[in-house]
């Protein structure tokens, strides 16, 4: 008998119902004899102790060992395997909501923290803690997480054409991993409408011309069992006792009614998608989206192949031109831009705002037209005044050069009037 059969043998009730289970955390038992036990205490006396030990390479069972036979005991640190699951969180992913953050939080970090305060991790879970608050007040105020990157919201509203376009496609992708081939065209879809040009959609583009053929060949075989399950869940109704058979066809009644909504809609909404929702009991759609990849086929082997055009740059332009209060360039940014055939959402938030920088331009200009105006006239008053105070010198001058004369008139006839006198006082003497 080999070993594991003799272990098998040996079983108590207990110890089958954890044979194949791995221990979560164990103690590592030192034997006189040298050997090691990896295990965990389930029970004990004065003499023993009962261990659930691993008694063969990923083989498990209880093992009765005698105290005296125990050199020493390693106490396992349950915060090791508690943290090595801890440390998988970071990184996190692309575009977490604030929700997701939270749950990771209340659900895994704090929980570690409040239960091992001695543990030699407790500050890298801290760590851990604090990076995941941090991304999250940043993703709370309107920023995200993309690439890798955090990026603030200021970034997000400075780049948001190159940001959708880089989200749909990472949705894209990830549908295409998840085989959900239908979400994945859907989004390419949206990709084509709003972000025509850009390089997300080109990557998009090649992408889809490998899942088409897979998603042809899934809706294929869905389609040639499409009677088969309906013969089946006929004939499944048919054996049902009265009761049971209109309970089940109820049911049935009921997601047959649900999904006929859900067609109806979609058929209504053809501009938005020409990817109908799939039922295995309804043929006609599927050969709607069967007939829909030949054609999608055709058109993205052209369509990928065109060059791609860099809208996002003229965003950037356009926004950091009306951030600077440049009109004119942020004009001819957005000019350039609408003809990329961006979405209308970003259309319709960027044309108010150049609307309002072309009145603050005009304004500025007006403005400027009056205080030229006002310097204009400043100028001539001031040219005025200067020639009046030069005339006015002029005149004094001459005023001044006048009176001069007269002064010296004045002496010299006083002086001549005075020698006139002198003999005529000398005779009357």
């Amino acid at each position: 008998m080999n070993l594991r059969k003799k272990i098998i043998s040996a079983l108590t009730p207990l110890s089958l119902l954890t044979l194949f289970s791995p221990i979560a955390s164990a103690d590592l038992f030192m034997m006189k004899n040298g050997t090691e036990i990896n295990g965990s205490i389930i029970s004990e006396t004065s003499e023993s102790y009962l261990l659930r030990a691993e008694v063969s390479n990923n083989v498990f069972a209880e093992k009765k060992i005698l105290k005296s036979k125990v050199v020493r005991i390693t106490k396992t640190d349950l915060s090791i395997a508690a943290y090595e699951k801890l440390s998988s969180i970071l990184p996190t992913p692309d575009l977490m909501d604030p929700e997701d953050y939270e749950l990771l939080v209340s659900s895994k970090v704090e929980p570690f923290l409040k239960k091992y305060l001695s543990s030699p991790h407790f500050k890298d879970a801290q760590n851990i803690l604090n990076t995941l608050k941090k991304e999250y007040y940043l993703i709370k105020s309107g920023g995200l997480k993309l690439n890798g990157r955090m990026l603030t919201a200021e970034q997000v509203e400075a780049d948001k054409y190159d940001i959708q376009a880089s989200v749909a496609l990472h949705d894209f992708i990830m549908y295409a991993q998840k085989k959900q081939y239908r979400a994945a065209l859907s989004t390419l879809e949206r990709l084509e409408d709003g972000h025509p040009d850009s390089i997300q959609c080109r990557k998009s583009q090649k992408i889809a011309l490998i899942i088409l053929p897979r998603y042809d060949e899934k809706l294929q075989k869905l389609y040639g069992d499409v009677d088969t399950l309906m013969e089946k869940r006929n004939r499944a109704l048919d054996g049902m006792n009265p009761g049971d058979r209109n309970r089940t066809k109820r049911i049935f009644d009921y997601e047959d009614r649900r999904y006929q909504n859900l067609l109806n809609l979609a058929t209504a909404n053809k501009k938005k998608t020409k990817w109908l929702p799939i039922n295995k009991y309804f043929k006609e759609p599927i050969e709607n989206n069967l007939k829909m990849i030949q054609n999608e086929i055709k058109r993205i082997n052209i369509a990928s192949q065109k060059p791609t055009m860099d809208v996002a740059k003229l965003y950037r332009e356009t926004y950091s031109a009306l951030e600077g209060g440049d009109y004119k360039l942020a004009k001819e940014s957005f000019d350039q831009f609408k003809r990329g055939k961006p979405p209308e959402e970003l259309v319709n938030e960027l044309e108010p705002r150049l609307q309002d920088a072309k009145l603050v331009m005009e304004k500025m200009i007006i403005q400027k037209r009056e205080e030229e105006k006002i310097a204009k006239q400043q100028a001539i008053e001031e040219k005025a005044r200067l020639a009046k105070e030069k005339r006015d010198a002029k005149k004094n001058e001459g005023k001044n050069k006048g009176d001069n004369r007269s002064l010296k008139d004045k002496a010299r006839d006083k002086l001549n009037l005075n020698k006139k006198q002198k003999p005529i006082d000398e005779l009357s003497q």
